[in-house]
């Protein structure tokens, strides 16, 4: 088989009757950068400075979720600050995304709190194979991702809730909403026993 002609490279070309001149790798690289050399300069996302940038994410990454610190790089001066540039570049600084004494902002966090709090089964209904979090006040209209604001509901009762069939104000209101679901949907619909 034919040798790719670039000068150090041992691979060979596709196919023993090809008129190709370079390996598949070279072949990749010139069809990406127009050249078969490795890219140089800078990649699509590195769009800002990279000592100032890199110095604020690494200072502000354990105080800061990345949507936090593109509005802080925005206003200290760098308009063209976007979420998927801060991302790459804490990624590239080798920096988690929450570091574990800042872990209490991370979603996930908040929803396994709440069903510590609030328990492993649903608030209506009792089912504990599959539950979700739902928002009392939806995120849309002002609700906060807090703890106080979420209520643990199984699938059915998510869809119930979201769906507009019955309305939730506060936690205050779960009793009162249980028991209106196992009156209109009948016994059956309580797994309490």
């Amino acid at each position: 088989m034919p040798k790719c002609i670039i000068k150090g490279c041992k691979k060979f070309t596709r196919y023993k009757n090809t008129k190709g001149l370079y390996c598949s790798m070279h072949l990749a690289r010139i069809k990406r950068h127009g050249h078969p050399g490795l890219q140089t300069g800078f990649h699509k996302l590195e769009k800002l400075p990279h000592p100032t940038v890199d110095d604020f994410i690494r200072k502000n990454c354990d105080k800061l979720i990345d949507a936090e610190l593109v509005k802080e790089l925005r206003k200290i001066g760098f308009k063209q600050a976007t979420l998927w540039v801060v991302k790459y570049r804490r990624r590239r600084l080798g920096i988690k995304k929450y570091l574990y004494g800042n872990v209490k902002k991370h979603k996930a966090w908040i929803r396994m709190q709440a069903i510590k709090k609030y328990g492993d089964k649903c608030e209506l209904c009792g089912y504990r194979l599959n539950v979700d979090t739902h928002h009392i006040i939806p995120k849309n209209k002002g609700g906060i991702h807090e703890i106080d604001n979420l209520m643990i509901l199984c699938p059915n009762c998510h869809a119930f809730i979201t769906r507009g069939c019955v309305d939730l104000k506060s936690r205050k209101d779960i009793p009162a909403l249980r028991k209106k679901l196992i009156k209109l949907l009948g016994h059956s619909y309580s797994y309490f026993g």
